[in-house]
Formats: structure tokens, sequence, C-alpha cells
């Protein structure tokens, strides 16, 4: 018998920017195991997966940020 590996996405690595006070931020995300998980950064915007992602800036306590660019993945091309 031979054992099952199971899939594994690579981490993205999702870079905001409060739009309170400006600071930039990082935030990683493990994605799932899965078929149906996203492999680079276009299906990742394409993907549900952004709208549960919480946001709160340390500094200055805001919870609305700006998505400005997505590194990682399967991706070699990051945004």
């Amino acid at each position: 018998m031979g054992y099952a590996v199971l899939k594994s996405a690579a981490p993205f690595t999702l870079h905001i920017r409060c739009e309170n006070c400006l600071r930039d931020s990082f935030k990683v995300v493990e994605m799932p195991v899965g078929d149906d998980v996203p492999r680079d950064a276009d299906e990742l915007i394409e993907s549900v997966f952004l709208e549960k992602i919480p946001f709160r800036c340390r500094p200055c306590d805001s919870v609305i940020g700006r998505l400005v660019g997505i590194s990682g993945g399967g991706d070699p091309y990051a945004y």
C-alpha cells in the first residue's frame, strides 16, 4: 500500500495599507487543503477567501484596509 499525499497550496502574503493612518502591514494567509483553493494571486483575487479575512490596524485600531499587493502562492509573478 502507498501513502496518500495531501495537496497543499503555498501561503500568500497580503500587503495591506490602513485607510486611516496609511501605514503598511502584511498578513500571511495559509490556504486550506482541497481542490478548490486558489493556487496563485489571480485565483485568490477571484475567490471568496479574501472576504473572510479580517483586518485591524494595530497602531490606530482601524478596521478599514486596502489590499495593495499579494505575494507568494504558486505564481512566480507577484502583484
